[in-house]
């Protein structure tokens, strides 16, 4: 197998030729793409080449999943998750079937991507409540009745606080010194730590909204990451688009389940997070200071 260069990308003619071989037609057109694979919409459809060995890898973990959990999976949700096709061949891909909408983050782009603070209220309440019912789906699968594959990349550790090199004291310190913020205020009494078979990149790139709809969240996407691991981990990806968002889906969340979620317990992860990476340099990234702001 070989796998897409970006000049090779670029070349629509030669897109064209592969996707047809495989019985794929339509009206090919170049996607915003991520950082380990080009995108491309073939009519109705998302075509998505690899450009690693590693990458295919995670789209054959991603089906599997897919196919292990899609029974289980109710009506609602089958019409927002859908199934992908793999193919092989001298240039390898994935194909889906296209979601009619954008993609929910931060960035300053109203093509692609719309924010959550500039829906009405009534659309981020819908949304919530539909992150919500997902998570508790998820968390009642039965995960010990599948075969989850093994994971082939590196999957982030969402709560550094449990990672040999944290550094409570200097953590809490690099926090204080940019923000009114104090881990020991976020201190949780009643930990949840139950295992649940949990999505774990739900994050605003992730989740496609549309909202002309009345049910706005139209399509959950990336399976890829998903693993066994407690449940209160899903909810971190939530804060990379707003804290606000993430407090009401967990609220939302804790109407429909037993084993409920502190946000205590979620806040700490965050501002842990954003401490952990503050303390490790005197000058860092900026991202993990938006990620501050948005926590806020």
């Amino acid at each position: 197998m070989n796998y897409l260069t970006k000049e090779k990308a670029q070349d629509l003619n030669l897109i064209k030729e592969i996707i047809s071989k495989a019985g794929y037609k339509g009206e090919v057109s170049a996607m915003v793409g991520g950082s380990k694979s080009f995108a491309f919409a073939v009519g109705d459809e998302v075509v998505r080449f690899p450009k690693a060995e590693i990458v295919w890898q995670t789209m054959q973990r991603e089906n599997q999943i897919l196919s292990e959990i899609w029974p289980l999976i109710s009506d609602k949700f089958k019409s927002k998750i859908h199934p992908i096709n793999l193919v092989e061949g001298e240039y390898p891909f994935s194909v889906v079937r296209r979601f009619v909408g954008k993609i929910c983050d931060n960035r300053d782009d109203e093509v692609n991507a719309v924010k959550i603070q500039n829906l009405p209220k009534d659309k981020q309440e819908n949304l919530a409540q539909t992150l919500a019912e997902f998570f508790a789906m998820m968390h009642k699968i039965d995960y010990t009745k599948l075969h989850i594959p093994p994971i082939n990349e590196t999957i982030d550790n969402w709560d550094v606080s449990k990672q040999a090199d944290f550094d409570y004291a200097k953590a809490r310190e690099a926090l204080k010194k940019v923000s009114s913020f104090d881990l020991a205020d976020y201190q949780c009494n009643h930990k949840n730590e139950t295992f649940s078979l949990c999505h774990n990149d739900l994050s605003g790139s992730n989740m496609v909204i549309n909202p002309k709809k009345e049910d706005i969240l139209v399509g959950i996407i990336d399976f890829a990451n998903a693993v066994v691991q407690p449940k209160y981990l899903d909810f971190f990806p939530l804060y990379k688009i707003n804290r606000k968002l993430a407090i009401e889906v967990i609220k939302r969340y804790n109407e429909l389940v037993d084993e409920k979620i502190d946000v205590k317990q979620t806040d700490f992860v965050m501002l842990s997070y954003i401490a952990y990476n503050l303390a490790k340099s005197d000058n860092p990234p900026s991202y993990f200071m938006k990620l501050l702001r948005l926590f806020d």
